[in-house]
């Protein structure tokens, strides 16, 4: 995963390639002056407006695209545009291939795509969508773990699909699986980057029906789930006299400030308070 990250004046721009996850992108960025002329992209384009206000011209028109907006694009929209008032905007944008998009689409609802996409307009107007897109966005863009980012890919892309296209999103029959099995996999390598589809590979089942599946039976999605045992085995690696970075490493978080983050979140104290006490 490559990250890029800018600060050009008041304009910050966090850019992160994924190549080896569906090749998607995701970006966070603040725009001041920025004024994109007219481009189109080959991936489809799903984003939010988080601030401010960016008026861009797509589908023939212009358009003054506020905070609390969704946009959904296709392959090939042109588009262009920048500032729509002297606070400039604040936008998350998640790129997708067309080739990702036919095998998540399949994946999750059972449809295979024909054709082109089409959310029959780039711009909705969905303020608790787009709270919602941008903590599953941060989720995507940020986590360094694997199976953290594919449930928030799956999550965030099923909230999409079932409030701006519910024909893509009729309920199927949920399989039970091999949970039990999954869990104990999950528990048998606590330190390693585990993926959705190796979980897939123990339930017998779908991404999509393996985390409800999941979650039906423990609470939890499964990177959450395995989140909880890397803590567990971190407390026992600590009482044990273990070196804070060496706890960390060993339960293959990728640091010790991202396992301090973690730590404290579950425990509700840092690892040396946890590790002293």
């Amino acid at each position: 995963m490559q990250k890029i990250d800018l600060q050009l004046s008041c304009e910050q721009v966090s850019l992160r390639s994924q190549p080896d996850f569906y090749g998607i992108e995701t970006s966070s960025a603040s725009y001041l002056k920025q004024r994109f002329k007219p481009h189109a992209h080959n991936e489809y384009i799903f984003g939010v407006i988080e601030g401010g206000t960016h008026a861009v011209w797509c589908r023939g028109e212009m358009n003054q695209v506020p905070l609390g907006t969704v946009v959904t694009m296709r392959p090939g929209d042109i588009h262009h545009g920048g500032a729509g008032s002297e606070i400039g905007w604040r936008q998350r944008m998640l790129y997708i291939p067309e080739a990702g998009i036919v095998t998540l689409l399949e994946d999750m609802t059972g449809h295979t795509l024909a054709g082109t996409l089409d959310f029959g307009a780039a711009f909705h107007a969905r303020p608790d969508l787009t709270r919602r897109f941008s903590i599953l966005h941060e989720v995507l863009h940020a986590s360094v773990q694997r199976l953290s980012r594919e449930v928030a890919l799956d999550t965030l892309l099923g909230a999409l699909f079932r409030e701006l296209m519910p024909q893509f999103s009729a309920p199927e029959r949920q399989g039970r699986g091999r949970i039990a099995d999954a869990m104990d996999y999950l528990d048998s390598c606590v330190e390693q980057d585990v993926s959705l589809e190796d979980l897939c590979r123990v339930t017998g089942l779908r991404r999509r029906q393996t985390i409800a599946a999941f979650r039906q039976a423990t609470g939890l999605p499964p990177h959450a789930w395995h989140l909880q045992r890397k803590i567990l085995l971190v407390k026992r690696l600590l009482r044990a006299g273990m070196p804070l970075a060496e706890a960390a490493a060993q339960a293959g978080f990728a640091d010790q400030s991202h396992m301090g983050r973690h730590f404290r979140a579950i425990v509700g104290i840092t690892p040396a308070a946890f590790a002293k006490s």
